[in-house]
């Protein structure tokens, strides 16, 4: 005869305890389960994402779909980190902006969201990480060196819309940088046929205001009112140079240091620097054809000799390529020259700074 099975004894309510913590311990185990496969964020990072959410109502971030992806360098990787930030895309829907992505095609894109995206990045098993973007302040063909990118972003945190300065990237005529500080071109641009072609771009209709009757010289401004998905779209749309405030002027106030008047006081002469405004199309960047830069050199160039024969100077240094993209000339003056050149604050200059090392070892030689 077999011996009796003895079942362990629990006391009255045991049972339910014992089912409470096997719930909790599924519960736990589920939770890392989760954790494993969801994007990963520092705590800090999640919380500082969250606050510029509420500020401003999106943030950019940078998301991980792979780390490993920069490792292999392929056609068929390319295609699988792209169908990848498709299927990512496609969960975020409306929560993920269709302009102003990146994607580097090394296991990385970057792209705007809002809070409910946040949540579900928080929650995603389609990516390994996501963070602030580093590079939130750096992508953009026209984003920095004049301030008119980060007035728009501002604005746009105040306002849905904005009006603006678009200056297309047109094969534009020679022009001038008259003394008034304004922009004068010696003939027509293709005005109309760019902006047939940047209406044809998805973000198109994000663009409202445009009156080609507003631009009677054809010069390659139009304006227009956009909101921020027709921004993303325009600093990285081809047919666009620049977006800028309505109106908006290059830093407003010129600077003229006051220490290359008391080197030249000192010493009879300074060696100083001169930057110009440029004109409506100017662009420190090199994303420009060659015809268009060509012009920016040659109406630099003309206007800096213009502003120093008006000052006594005979003759302009011969100007490096960059500088003369730039409008930027180094030269030494003597004082009377700088006190001119002072005095007529033309309003084609944007600074006017000294070297004071070199301005004083000059006195010696």
């Amino acid at each position: 005869m077999a011996p009796p099975i003895h079942f362990p004894y629990f006391p009255s309510g045991g049972m339910a305890r014992i089912r409470a913590r096997a719930a909790s311990l599924l519960a736990a185990l589920a939770a890392v389960a989760f954790q494993a496969t969801a994007a990963e964020i520092h705590p800090y990072e999640l919380a500082m994402l969250q606050q510029q959410v509420q500020r401003t109502g999106w943030v950019r971030v940078m998301v991980t779909l792979d780390r490993s992806a920069w490792r292999t360098r392929s056609e068929e990787q390319t295609l699988r980190l792209q169908a990848l930030a498709d299927r990512l895309y496609a969960e975020l829907g409306d929560s993920a902006f269709p302009t102003g992505r990146r994607n580097n095609g090394l296991g990385w894109i970057g792209f705007y969201t809002d809070s409910a995206g946040i949540a579900m990045l928080s929650r995603t098993a389609l990516a390994e990480k996501f963070s602030i973007d580093p590079t939130g302040r750096s992508w953009g063909r026209e984003r920095a060196g004049d301030g008119s990118f980060e007035a728009i972003d501002d604005a746009l945190v105040a306002s849905p819309t904005v009006e603006v300065d678009l200056v297309l990237a047109t094969e534009e005529p020679p022009y001038t940088l008259l003394p008034d500080g304004s922009t004068r071109f010696d003939g027509p641009s293709e005005v109309n046929e760019v902006l047939d072609r940047l209406l044809t771009e998805p973000f198109a209709q994000h663009i409202k205001g445009i009156d080609r009757r507003q631009n009677p010289q054809l010069a390659p401004v139009v304006q227009a009112k956009i909101d921020r998905v027709a921004f993303f779209g325009l600093v990285e749309s081809v047919h666009v140079r620049a977006v800028r405030p309505r109106g908006f002027v290059r830093q407003p106030s010129a600077i003229w240091h006051e220490d290359a008047l008391r080197v030249a006081a000192r010493e009879g002469r300074a060696e100083i620097h001169i930057l110009l405004r440029g004109g409506v199309t100017y662009t420190h960047l090199s994303h420009q054809s060659p015809k268009a830069r060509r012009y920016q050199m040659d109406a630099n160039t003309r206007a800096l000799d213009e502003i120093l024969k008006a000052a006594g100077v005979e003759a302009l240094p011969v100007l490096s390529e960059v500088d003369a993209h730039m409008g930027l000339v180094h030269l030494v003056i003597t004082r009377p020259q700088l006190e001119k050149l002072f005095a007529q604050r033309d309003p084609r200059i944007l600074s006017v700074d000294v070297n004071k090392a070199i301005g004083g070892l000059a006195s010696k030689n």
